[in-house]
């Protein structure tokens, strides 16, 4: 217990001495985020465009030597550059926690100079170590920047493939991996504070943190822990207390835009605290340790040539603060009234609702026609003579009880198997019965063509020989997981509307003739769907199955839903035009992220 009030006692006083911290990182924080970083990224897209560059990839990268190596050299330059942008953040968070630990606080000037006197001191190893960092931190650090360079590119078809046949083992793999990452991190992340405030060589600087961390890991994972659950617990209290009081102001009184608008500049306001909280959390912690550590050896600066922080004047921060709070205003209230959500199309996910019939059925087609989905989404396999049955998985024993996979059998075989799901039994459907029904009920359909591996000679032109007229003349759309499938059935035929099936969001959009994207619900963003949308890419989520995950996806700007349940998206739309602001705030709260 005594540890726990020394910790929070010990934080309170930093942040208490810290004001001129906060305004510091904010300006530094600033620059590099609204303008260094957004120019950057409009010079890569810039590039790309203007090369006629698709995406980055091992493959092409020889073609893109040949034929375009200038553009090539630029693409790394920026890259460094927005790495080199990260090492200077780096460097003036940690001297500015410095000083003000040590009880010198110093003006943005002095701070400044002394950062760019670190980076003459860059050595590349060095560099390559704080890109170690980065590759730690970035996948899992929900950074706000989104690089066009990053989301033109692909990764390999290779990796995709075995990710998409493997995803538990990968999600282990990738947990295990990341866990060992961790571990060095922890171990290692005195290394480059002992290289900027002791000017220590790199290596003598890795061995010192190294042996500094051999007995201190776990105190120091459970700080690191300890300010993170109170920072998000601070965080998410306010969130929640804030949209609880515009929802009782709104339901009360007559005032609900005005309140919107104050309650949302406050939420923005929490965000802005726990983001310097948050940014200054890990370089208190370490600076808290050096100073603690007998061997420490305190770095020497000429204080007479360093100008000293000094308070603002109050009428000065005054006038910032209400030019601030005037533009922030202005833009709370214009966003709170013309801020408009998506009306998604309803699909319905395997032909079922509610757990009211057997997936993939006809009968359960009948009953979800009934509830008029604009899309049915069901699943599509090639059996063992060239035909085609509606059945999702690749085994059939979970289901029907038999073993061998649909490739394995023939579609009369097939035909005569039941499948058992929900107290319900349906027999197995070929796709020919079941889009013959589909049309007679007037009900377009999403087909999902599955295939248990990437080498499928023919099966798409086996396919649209059979239902390229059909699926056209009733407006059927196509869609897969296999990349190979989507780009070959838009070239053969250009007038189906054709998705390529993501359960993962790794960088953003990938590069694709399709004309949208299915993604798996938990990895979809609105960024994503904001990056899709600028390449006149459609985005589908799946599968959000009550009222609430559904606004969400509404708010982010999906185009279409997958859902289990037909009528949590009804009720999400109607809902949609007599939404709270309260509702509104909440969502503007989840798709900050």
């Amino acid at each position: 217990m005594q540890y726990f009030k020394t910790l929070f006692t010990s934080t309170f006083t930093f942040l208490k001495q810290s004001q001129a911290y906060f305004r510091s990182v904010l300006l530094m924080h600033g620059f590099l985020l609204l303008i260094c970083l957004p120019l950057l990224s409009k010079a890569s897209y810039f590039i790309l465009v203007h090369n006629q560059i698709q995406f980055l990839a091992l493959s092409n990268l020889p073609a893109l030597i040949h034929q375009h190596p200038i553009a090539l050299l630029a693409l790394v330059g920026i890259a460094l550059l927005i790495l080199l942008l990260a090492f200077f953040e780096f460097t003036f968070l940690l001297l500015s926690v410095y000083f003000i630990q040590i009880k010198r606080p110093l003006a943005l000037q002095a701070l400044l100079k002394m950062t760019f006197a670190q980076l003459r001191h860059l050595r590349i190893g060095t560099f390559f170590f704080f890109l170690y960092y980065c590759l730690l931190i970035l996948p899992l650090g929900g950074l706000g920047y989104h690089s066009d360079l990053l989301t033109k590119f692909k990764i390999p078809a290779f990796i995709l493939d075995y990710i998409l046949m493997n995803r538990r083992i990968v999600a282990g793999l990738f947990i295990l991996v990341y866990l060992g990452l961790l571990y060095l991190g922890l171990r290692l992340i005195f290394t480059l504070p002992n290289i900027i405030l002791q000017q220590m060589t790199f290596k003598k600087a890795l061995t010192s943190s190294w042996q500094f961390t051999h007995q201190k890991i776990g105190s120091l994972l459970g700080r690191l822990l300890l300010i993170g659950a109170a920072l998000i617990g601070f965080t998410g209290l306010t969130f929640f207390l804030l949209i609880q009081l515009q929802a009782l102001i709104e339901t009360h009184t007559s005032v609900g835009l005005p309140s919107a608008v104050v309650i949302m500049t406050l939420l923005q306001a929490a965000m802005l605290i726990n983001l310097v909280l948050s940014t200054v959390a890990v370089f208190f912690i370490v600076i808290d340790y050096l100073l603690a550590d007998p061997q420490f050896v305190q770095p020497t600066f000429n204080y007479a040539t360093l100008k000293l922080s000094v308070p603002l004047s109050g009428r000065w921060l005054l006038f910032v603060a209400n030019c601030v709070l005037i533009g922030v205003g202005t833009y709370n209230w214009d966003y709170l009234r013309s801020v408009t959500i998506q009306q998604p199309l309803s699909i319905s996910h395997r032909g079922v609702s509610q757990k009211d019939g057997v997936q993939n059925s006809i009968s359960a087609l009948r009953k979800t026609t009934r509830l008029k989905p604009d899309y049915v989404e069901m699943d599509v396999q090639l059996t063992k003579d060239h035909q085609f049955v509606v059945f999702h998985d690749f085994q059939l024993a979970p289901l029907t009880g038999h073993s061998g996979t649909p490739q394995s059998k023939t579609l009369a075989q097939l035909t005569k198997m039941t499948v058992h799901e929900h107290r319900q039994s349906a027999p197995i459907a070929s796709f020919d019965d079941y889009l013959a029904r589909a049309n007679q009920l007037h009900q377009k359909l999403l087909i999902e063509i599955k295939t248990p591996t990437t080498d499928n000679p023919g099966l798409v032109q086996h396919f649209l020989n059979k239902y390229q007229a059909n699926i056209e003349a009733h407006g059927h759309m196509v869609q897969s997981l296999n990349w190979h499938i989507v780009e070959a059935v838009k070239k053969a035929a250009p007038k189906i509307q054709t998705g390529y099936i993501l359960p993962f969001n790794f960088i953003g959009p990938p590069i694709s003739n399709a004309d949208f994207y299915a993604v798996e619900m938990t990895t979809v963003n609105s960024h994503f769907i904001q990056a899709a949308h600028q390449e006149n890419k459609a985005v589908f989520v799946w599968t959000p199955n009550d009222q609430q995950a559904v606004q969400r996806m509404m708010y982010f700007g999906a185009d279409g839903v997958v859902t289990d349940n037909l009528t949590a998206v009804k009720q999400a739309k109607q809902q949609n035009n007599q939404r709270h602001y309260a509702d509104k705030l909440a969502y503007y709260v989840i798709g900050i992220g």
